[in-house]
């Protein structure tokens, strides 16, 4: 049966079209890879207020621009190195602390070692454990509120997320207190946080970025990098655990590269070549479509795909509908890597988005993602515990209601891979 190509909705009190698979395809070929002027990026509002009017997700074309611009130095090559290596590091740490048996619930797991690493990188180490674990809490508090009713009253979701906020920027802006105290003279320091105040310091007035721009910014990165990341690995290991024919397959290969490389640490030369394990990331990215539509908003009566689309109206591209279109993905419902040894179809893989507005942290995501599969899969055999598909009501991004519990046992006790 051919899907609908469109329909429209309210939603909140305002209009949204949402447009579907080669509808779909055509408007993010129109809307998110020319990203042209007569639209705009608009989510809901209550993300706006919960991240901040400054976040990279909220602001207009040339505040976008500009800070983007502003944290792009994160995510270059010595950064994204460092990270990775950071990264392998804690993995093996957590694997080897516990030894990892029996029962594990994989999202929390994921949100723990993602949530570590990401802070690590953007406001360095934190040696107070306890606050370090409120820090989390809060950051959970305002993702679950991302989609709540924006209800300002005490014992309200969206009230949370609020709270939380306000305690986040707290933390962040005493953080800033501390290094400027310091003259920014603490040398030893190479986090973000750091690069943007010496930046921010030295800048002409014009382009140094405030205080708000860099909190605002910090949390999106925050929740960027853990929840989003953290979600997909977990759908990455469910589908695996589904999948135990293909889960041995990647096995074999994950061996045969960890004893050429003779189990050193991994680096990025290492992941460059994982090529079957980067399909399976990939293909676990199209099955779960973390983030299932782009919305942007119309500043004038236009057309998009061939529909007449008025002012003020919010356009969404829909991810989900593309990447399980039977005339793109041959059944699109079996987990299948190898469909990616095929070229793909122009904007029928939206699961970063496209243009200029492309997801800044991918590679941070895919990195993360591959480590996180590789030492899992080279010493450790799992199966599902719990088969229950439910989702969590309201959440930003779907996530398995269970968090995934899954049944570990250790390939071998004396050497991890």
């Amino acid at each position: 049966m051919a899907l609908r190509a469109c329909f429209r909705t309210v939603l909140f009190g305002r209009t949204h079209v949402f447009l579907l698979s080669s509808r779909a395809r055509a408007a993010a070929a129109s809307l998110l890879a020319a990203d042209p002027p007569h639209f705009a990026k608009r989510y809901v509002r209550t993300v706006a207020d919960l991240l901040g009017e400054h976040s990279l997700l909220c602001t207009s074309h040339g505040a976008h621009r500009r800070m983007r611009r502003a944290v792009a130095g994160l995510f270059a090559a010595a950064p994204t190195a460092a990270f990775a290596a950071a990264f392998d590091r804690l993995i093996a740490a957590r694997l080897l602390a516990d030894g990892c048996t029996g029962r594990a619930v994989v999202l929390d797991a994921a949100l723990d070692v993602t949530f570590t690493a990401i802070c690590e990188m953007l406001i360095g180490p934190q040696e107070d454990a306890h606050k370090l674990g409120q820090l989390q809490a809060d950051v959970m508090d305002v993702t679950q509120a991302m989609l709540a009713l924006p209800i300002r009253l005490p014992g309200t979701r969206f009230y949370r997320g609020l709270q939380a906020r306000k305690r986040i920027m707290d933390v962040l802006r005493q953080e800033i207190f501390v290094r400027r105290e310091n003259g920014l003279k603490l040398d030893r320091r190479d986090d973000f946080l750091q690069t943007l105040l010496l930046k921010s310091h030295m800048d002409s007035p014009e382009e140094a970025l405030t205080d708000e721009q860099i909190l605002d910014n910090i949390l999106t990165l925050i929740i960027a990098g853990q929840v989003t990341t953290a979600t997909a690995i977990t759908w990455m290991v469910k589908y695996l655990g589904d999948n135990t024919d293909l889960q041995e397959k990647l096995r074999s290969v994950q061996l045969d590269l960890a004893s050429k490389h003779n189990d050193a640490p991994l680096t990025l030369q290492h992941l460059n070549t994982m090529d079957y394990a980067y399909k399976t990331v990939k293909e676990s990215l199209r099955m779960a479509t973390i983030v299932s539509w782009f919305p942007r908003v119309a500043l004038k009566d236009c057309r998009v795909a061939g529909f007449h689309i008025k002012k003020d109206w919010i356009v969404n591209v829909d991810a989900r509908s593309i990447h399980y279109d039977p005339a793109i993905y041959d059944n699109p419902t079996v987990f299948d890597p190898s469909r990616f040894n095929d070229d793909m179809k122009p904007y029928s893989f939206l699961v970063f988005g496209a243009g200029s507005r492309t997801c800044l942290g991918m590679n941070l995501a895919k990195i993360m993602m591959l480590i996180f599969l590789h030492r899992l899969v080279t010493n450790f055999r799992w199966e599902m515990a719990d088969h229950d598909t439910s989702l969590e009501k309201w959440a930003m991004f779907p996530r398995l209601k269970n968090g995934c519990p899954i049944q570990l046992t250790p390939i071998r006790k004396d050497k991890m891979h």
